[in-house]
């Protein structure tokens, strides 16, 4: 199950980072961070901040 939880971690992370990268954002700085804190949890810091100008 741990296992399972990890991979979906890291899938979650590379979806979040993909997503930053398309709105003007840093993919490698997304990705790190998303790793570190949560991928939901950055992947709606992403989705609110939109695009970068």
């Amino acid at each position: 199950m741990g296992i399972f939880i990890a991979i979906l971690w890291l899938i979650l992370a590379f979806v979040v980072a993909a997503l930053a990268k398309k709105r003007g954002r840093s993919y490698a700085g997304w990705l790190i961070l998303s790793l570190i804190i949560s991928p939901l949890i950055t992947g709606l810091i992403v989705l609110l901040l939109g695009e970068k100008k």
